[in-house]
């Protein structure tokens, strides 16, 4: 126990050496790089996280921060954004995750930033038809992994710009890696633009540097609060001739925390240039969720005099990997002396490896276990409920839930809640009359 305390404390000491020289650096801007538009931040969430997002890359905005994080999905994942700029411009984002049996994890984004009405002026500086500077980018993403706790991911992307007649495309590449240990951290690496897009518009060409991200996640409290730490620099800065190379280094940091578990989070984050607060609501329908992101900017290195930026998206979670029971009939009377009188719990399992081990409890309105199933390997596909609990007396009438948790041989599980049947021995109550004659 000891030892465990000790390894705990190390882990702990090393994150804290890690956030104390992210904090320590000093600042630069993106101002005239090529390509900054896709190391922004594209959804409210990682917006409201400070940008940091390559340790974590839990949702299809892997392919954003970190392709080697798709592989950790087991719902395939649509994540939509509208974010305003400042100076009127503003960036819409879609993304989509697909995770696979056989062939690793599949995802697509498109990306657009739009700037506000530019005017154009000829050689005589007379003003002709304003026109507007426009950034599109469409990654194609791949990761699969190789071992229990390694994802490897690469995107492919196509990159367009455009001005008034002035336009040009671009291809280039990223590779991304995330590791899930030990636990409770996850560790990311990236490099984009490792094929450098190249893009001319008249006579200049513009090289998208080499960008590294190395990012931190910390989950704590079975997941419920999550904190982040990303640091990023590119190759440009590391060429340069600029004294303090590691003042050069961008952090970003980020907090998330359930406030109502699997309804409301809360996120607080803050880098460089901005602070950020946001709220993600969630609501599940069986085995879609659907929520809403929010994310609030406040940009304190203008000391204020920005004005605040508001960030909103959608996301949908549905199908991949997942686990259910269908249970019937939906109000049940138990008859403990006839066997034939049982719920029916039909299992369904679409589990992305072998199974190792599963458990399915039922619970009353209250929340209390009555009846327990467990097993290893692979569960039956049907099983029955005869109305008792685990010590074999009958349960009160009313409302059953159940949870089903099933674990693969890679220690990850699958977990899901749900209504099971509604308990009811007792007639209807009602009143007798005797007339007397």
């Amino acid at each position: 126990m000891n030892f465990k305390i000790r390894t705990l404390k190390f882990k702990i000491f090393l994150l804290g050496i890690m956030l104390t020289m992210g904090w320590a650096v000093g600042q630069v801007g993106d101002g005239g790089v090529p390509g900054t538009f896709l190391n922004y931040g594209a959804s409210p969430r990682t917006l409201a996280l400070g940008k940091s997002f390559t340790g974590l890359a839990d949702d299809a905005e892997a392919v954003y921060y970190n392709p080697g994080g798709l592989g950790q999905l087991f719902s395939q994942d649509i994540k939509l954004a509208h974010s305003s700029l400042y100076g009127g411009d503003r960036m819409e984002y879609f993304g989509y995750a697909l995770p696979t049996k056989q062939f690793g994890t599949f995802g697509i984004m498109l990306l657009n930033h739009n700037s506000a009405e530019i005017d154009v002026r000829d050689e005589e500086n007379d003003v002709s038809s304003p026109a507007f500077y426009v950034q599109s980018c469409y990654i194609f993403s791949y990761a699969f992994n190789p071992i229990r706790f390694l994802g490897i991911g690469a995107n492919f992307k196509v990159i367009t710009e455009n001005f008034a007649r002035f336009n040009d495309v671009a291809l280039g590449a990223d590779l991304g890696m995330l590791i899930a240990a030990p636990k409770p951290f996850n560790f990311g690496i990236v490099a984009q633009n490792l094929f450098q897009p190249k893009i001319t518009m008249a006579e200049k060409e513009e090289k998208y540097p080499i960008t590294l991200r190395l990012g931190t996640a910390v989950k704590l409290f079975e997941d419920r609060v999550i904190l982040v730490g990303d640091l990023v620099t590119n190759e440009d800065i590391w060429k340069s001739d600029t004294f303090n190379k590691l003042s050069q280094i961008k952090p970003h940091f980020g907090i998330e925390f359930e406030l109502l578990p699997s309804i409301l989070t809360h996120r607080i984050g803050f880098d460089l240039n901005e602070l950020s607060v946001g709220l993600g609501v969630r609501k599940e329908w069986g085995k879609i969720s659907l929520g809403v992101d929010y994310a609030l900017l406040l940009h304190y290195q203008s000391n204020f005099k920005l004005p605040l930026s508001h960030k909103m998206g959608l996301f949908l979670q549905f199908g991949g990997f997942r686990t259910w029971i269908d249970a019937s009939p939906r109000i049940f009377a138990p008859t403990p002396e006839d066997k034939r009188n049982v719920l029916w719990m039909d299992l369904r399992i679409i589990s992305r490896r072998n199974i190792k081990r599963w458990q399915v409890t039922i619970k009353n309105n209250l929340g209390e276990v009555v009846r327990t199933y467990s097993g290893w390997e692979t569960p039956p596909l049907r099983m029955a409920w005869d109305g008792l609990d685990d010590a074999g007396r009958m349960v009160s009438d009313g409302k059953y839930n159940y949870d089903i948790v099933i674990v693969d041989e890679h220690e990850e599980s699958l977990r899901f809640s749900g209504p099971l049947t509604t308990i009811k021995t007792k007639g209807p109550e009602g009143k007798i009359e005797i007339e007397r004659k």
